[in-house]
Parts: structure tokens; sequence; C-alpha cells
């Protein structure tokens, strides 16, 4: 498969899936202050689902950056990332409707912990320029050790939220603080490569 075919379709998945996120949120029967008062937790869930969505994308897009061909196999574990985040709309209106009630934390935690192994075998299964040195090749293993660590909790969590449903946000915070604290492939590739260059002048 073409690799620009091959990401536009999974950027129009994670579209539809923002866009579905907002199809759940409900005009209030009351007006002004008290209307956002009688929405506040359904605009709490559609904002932390939102970036949670964006999350999984910028994993999914920074996974797929420098890859240079594409597998069958690769195409399946694809679509298995894409199901998972396809849930995240229903695990939100569930959240939004019952915060409380282990439902939505349990799936949001699970599926972010299933897209993130999915991710990490597909991205296995697919050659990088980031696969290319050894250095770059040991920061790769590096970051996927730490992710199933990630994938792991978050599965637990998964678990823990049908008797604590706040372990289960908690959870997926948790995934959301370390991508956008973590440093992006890209940038570790110019680092690994500046260093190697300054070490053979």
């Amino acid at each position: 498969m073409n690799k620009h075919r091959f990401e536009l379709f999974s950027d129009g998945v994670f579209a539809i899936v923002l866009t579905l996120l907002v199809l759940d949120l409900r005009v209030p029967v009351a007006h002004g202050l008290g209307a956002l008062w009688e929405v506040w937790p359904s605009l709490l869930v559609h904002a932390g689902s939102f970036v949670l969505v964006g999350v999984l994308w910028m994993i999914h897009q920074a996974a797929m950056e420098r890859v240079t061909a594409f597998s069958v196999a690769g195409i399946r574990w694809n679509l298995l990332c894409l199901f998972w985040s396809t849930l995240i709309p229903f695990a939100a209106k569930n959240a939004a409707e019952r915060p409380l009630e282990p439902l939505g934390p349990s799936l949001m935690a699970a599926s972010t912990s299933f897209f993130i192994v999915s991710i990490t075998i597909l991205r296995l299964t697919l050659h990088s320029t980031m696969d290319d040195t050894p250095e770059l090749l040991r920061w790769r293993n590096r970051s996927f050790f730490r992710f199933l660590f990630l994938a792991a909790i978050n599965l637990l969590a998964a678990a823990l939220a049908w008797f604590v449903p706040i372990v289960g946000y908690l959870a997926v915070a948790a995934v959301v603080g370390w991508v956008l604290i973590a440093p992006h492939p890209a940038e570790a590739e110019r680092r690994i490569r500046g260093n190697s260059e300054r070490g053979q002048s």
C-alpha cells in the first residue's frame, strides 16, 4: 500500500472519532450560567476525550513518520489500532452521562492500553529510519518498553476502575502526560545523529 494512502485513511478515522465526540454533547435545559453548571461534567469528559484521541493520533503519527515500507501484517495491525480508537466516543458518552460509574473510565483505560500494544506491534512489523543505527535502535527499544509499561498500567487500571472509577481516568491521564512531555522520535533522531557526527569528527 502507498504510504500516503495509508496515512490518509488513518488520519480520516481519527478525524471522524474526534467529530463523534462532539455529537454526544447535549443542549442544556437551563440558560446562562445555570446551563454551564448543568453540562460541565459532559464538557470536561469531552475535553479529556478530545485530548486523549489527539494523543493517540500523535503516537500513531510519530510511529509512522519515518516508516519506509508497509506490509500486509502492518495494515492489519493498523486497522486494530484504529478499532481501539473508535471505542473512545462510546466510553466518553458513558463517562459523561455517568462519570462515577465504572464502564466509561474502564473502557477508556482498556482501549488506550490495547491501542498502545497494537501500535507497538504495528511498528515492529515495519521498517523505519529509526532502525538503521544501533543508537537509534536502542532509543526505540527503550521507548517501546516505556509505552508497554504504560499499557500494562492502563490495563490494570481498567480492571481496578470497576471498584474505583477514578483509577481509570488517572491511568489515561498518565498516558496523555507522558506523550506530551516525551521527546518526539524526530527530535531524538536529530539529537542522536548529531551526537554521532560530533563523535566521529
